[in-house]
């Protein structure tokens, strides 16, 4: 019955057809502008809301709910300039354009880039003691040009500006340039990847992107030209609307106000003694965003979550741990390569299957061949093809001269790049609104070819990609993933939405960067958020790296390699069964992400919106799934409007820290 169901991009489409959209023949500059001083605003708002405000992160997850807050309102401003006058209205290319680039500009801040590395180029040399011998074991190896260089520089970072004394930008040309670059080559390749396999996620495996849901119906086009007005007037999507805004406002009532009522979203169930359980997150506009997921999709997540939540449980019931040193995000190391060898598998065959796409780009970029169209493209397939080669021999390339031996890079970029795509595949078939990798790639590295392949230089440098590749909840490539989809209804050329993206990703840098290192220097470090200045970013590095150092360098994990190879073939089998029995009821998708400590918080959000789609397709079939569309919807946008107006409030308050939430 589900399959049934046509899709509202499928009557987006429909009314974009009409003929009657304005601006819709590529994409008109005075969008890209728009959308670049949003991009610099959202970033440069969001470093002091994170660092002074240490609210709500809004550009934390793959939901970007930053991007969503303010393109309603942009939506919102462009519907009553047409009531004025009508040619002054944004058209849904120009609205397109901008969300993509907010999207992008939510990659950059918080856990994207910039306020995690910039504390960590200078965390090892602030925090160093005689007791933790930093400057032995980690500092030595780290390369002059690749952090800012002065003790002045990380002592006046963390601890203020003396009366009469100016940021010296200086210091921090020179390494800021080195991973400025950096990232901007790992995006070109993530921009390229994307580019390379749009037309076989979109067109041929179809796949639904749950994630765009709000934006696409918030500027459907109607007769007359109107943009968003069935959206917006809509009493369902209202009702929705505000119950999120209610529920989340209680919330804030209660930080400021003590004595109010606090609602309790958290209901944990403890499946095995002392050792590991469920906990029951309810989140609003989660249960929105898995509504629009495919109920066999939703279903594994929660399902496979059970069972290795289980797994868990008799591995401690049992006493099968592991000994080794795992990063600071992942759980235990068992589960985690476990996590990581289904993800491998996940992608190589994804890869396999969308061989035929592979070979049409190949096509047209080795013999040039005609019969391949890739006009409705944001580049040339002979550009993507080129542009991620140079991206990833870019990033190799600085992988290499900060220290990692050639062996071990090309293993990093193997591991990261499955990662990337595995998370952005899941991202726009499963529609998960936050998600991490089940293990960091340097640990992967170091448990593949053991950190005495590596030698002292070599960990320092995965050290370091705390700062860059760390909980990767939100990265360029699942932003783009998400605007390519958009994009489809766009008519005319779409190459300038290229450059808009990387527009995007310039202004955010520089604004986020701008007011990241202003802030530090002003308040102090130490005085801003704790997660980007003192007990994680700056120093998850050397608190990792300098213990490995210090004892004697391992070779290989044989039993990282066992459990890898235990996650590959369960998953092997999986996609097996799959696609050979159409009766099979759970997506592997459950399973690539089941060994993962996020997806504890997300499953409870996926077992109700699962079971409330299940009652309304049985005893209401397609009409009253369709007629609730609009209240799921609501409750998505109505906790990220109350989330960002909080945010506001605590500003105009002057209230730090009045509560988190993330959505």
């Amino acid at each position: 019955m589900e399959k049934k169901i046509p899709l509202a991009y499928n009557s987006f489409l429909e009314s974009s057809s009409q003929g009657e959209n304005q601006g819709l023949n590529g994409i008109p500059m005075r969008g890209i502008l728009i959308g670049a001083v949003l991009a610099f605003l959202l970033n440069f708002l969001d470093a002091y809301a994170t660092t002074m405000i240490r609210g709500s992160y809004l550009t934390l997850n793959f939901s970007t709910p930053a991007a969503l807050f303010f393109f309603f309102f942009v939506v919102l401003t462009s519907g009553v300039v047409s009531f004025l006058r009508r040619s002054l209205a944004l058209s849904q290319a120009e609205l397109i354009a901008i969300y993509v680039m907010l999207l992008v500009a939510c990659c950059i801040p918080g856990m994207g880039f910039t306020q995690f590395i910039i504390p960590c180029l200078l965390g090892s040399t602030y925090y160093a003691t005689p007791e933790n011998n930093w400057d032995f074991l980690y500092n030595q190896y780290i390369p002059a040009w690749m952090i800012p260089q002065g003790d002045d520089v990380a002592r006046f970072f963390f601890e203020g500006l003396p009366k009469g004394a100016t940021i010296p930008w200086e210091a921090w040309v020179v390494p800021l340039s080195y991973w400025y670059g950096f990232f901007l080559a790992l995006g070109l390749a993530m921009i390229c990847w994307m580019v390379i396999l749009r037309k076989q996620w979109v067109e041929r495996e179809k796949l639904v992107y749950p994630l765009v849901q709000v934006p696409m119906e918030m500027i459907q086009q109607e007769k007359g030209g109107l943009i968003g007005r069935s959206f917006f007037k809509s009493k369902v999507m209202w009702l929705g609307f505000a119950l999120a805004f209610i529920l989340l406002s209680i919330e804030g009532l209660h930080s400021y106000y003590p004595s109010l009522p606090h609602i309790n979203r958290h209901f944990p169930i403890p499946l095995f003694p002392n050792s590991v359980g469920l906990n029951f997150w309810f989140s609003p506009p989660w249960t929105g965003f898995f509504y629009f997921v495919n109920l066999h999709i939703s279903a594994s997540i929660w399902v496979f979550y059970l069972l290795t939540t289980i797994q868990r449980g008799i591995f401690n019931l049992l006493g099968v741990q592991s000994t080794q040193r795992i990063d600071f995000y992942s759980i235990e190391p068992f589960m985690a390569h476990q996590g990581m060898g289904a993800m491998i598998v996940f992608v190589l065959v994804g890869l396999w299957v969308a061989r035929g796409q592979l070979k049409e780009v190949c096509r047209k970029v080795i013999y040039r061949d005609s019969s391949v169209d890739d006009g409705g493209e944001i580049m040339s397939y002979k550009q993507a093809a080129y542009g991620l080669l140079a991206g990833l021999g870019l990033v190799a390339i600085g992988l290499w001269v900060a220290g990692l031996p050639p062996l071990a890079v090309l293993v990093f970029i193997f591991g990261a790049m499955v990662l990337f795509l595995g998370l952005t595949r899941v991202v726009a078939e499963g529609g998960l609104p936050a998600m991490r990798p089940p293990i960091m790639t340097n640990s992967f590295v170091i448990s593949t070819v053991g950190a005495s392949a590596l030698g002292a230089s070599g960990l320092v440098v995965l050290g370091f990609s705390y700062g860059w590749h760390s909980e990767i909840r939100s990265f360029v490539m699942s932003s783009v993933a998400n605007g390519l989809k958009m994009s489809e209804v766009i008519t005319g050329s779409k190459r300038r939405l290229f450059w808009a993206v990387v527009i995007a990703i310039l202004v955010s840098l520089a604004g986020s960067s701008y007011m990241t290192i202003f802030l530090a220097y002003k308040h102090g470090g130490i005085n801003l958020n704790p997660l980007f200045f003192v007990g994680q970013a700056p120093t998850f590095g050397p608190r990792d790296m300098a213990p490995r150092i210090a004892a004697e360098l391992s070779g290989p994990r044989l039993d990282a390699w066992l459990f890898m190879g235990i996650g590959g073939s369960v998953m092997g089998a999986l996609m097996w069964v799959r696609h050979r029995f159409l009766w099979w009821p759970l997506s592997p998708l459950g399973y690539v992400i089941s060994a993962n400590w996020k997806t504890g918080h997300i499953f409870g959000s996926a077992f109700l919106a699962w079971l409330l789609k299940l009652v309304i397709l049985k005893y209401g079939g397609p009409k009253l799934y369709r007629a609730l569309r609009p209240f799921f919807l609501g409750l998505i946008l109505g906790e990220i409007v109350a989330a960002g107006c909080w945010l506001a409030i605590d500003y105009l308050s002057g209230h730090v820290g009045s509560f988190l939430t993330q959505v």
